[in-house]
């Protein structure tokens, strides 16, 4: 389904709107500004809800992550829990670890 579009008027310099004729096709304006439209908004909102999340995590409530070499665990422990063999679905036989 297509997505329901808007008109919007908007006014630049006439700077940029030279360097925007210049670079982008008449044909291809809108979608242009859209793309950038919708980083743009997209970043701020990661923005806001990073600088909202701020404080969030305490040290204190995650003595297991202490060192680089707990995480380092965590994150290696989290890896292997997300890696499935489908060796015996496939018929072959199953990788050797790696250590």
């Amino acid at each position: 389904m297509r997505a329901i579009k808007e008109r919007m008027n908007l006014y630049v310099t006439k700077s940029l709107m030279d360097d925007l004729r210049k670079a982008v096709p008449a044909r291809e304006r809108t979608r242009f500004v859209e793309d950038i439209l919708t980083r743009e908004l997209r970043r701020r909102k990661l923005k806001d809800a990073i600088e909202k999340a701020y404080g969030a995590w305490k040290d204190e409530d995650h003595p297991e992550l202490k060192t680089a070499e707990d995480i380092d665990n965590w994150i290696r422990e989290g890896r292997k829990r997300m890696v499935r063999d489908f060796s015996a679905e496939w018929g072959r036989k199953p990788k050797k670890k790696k250590r």
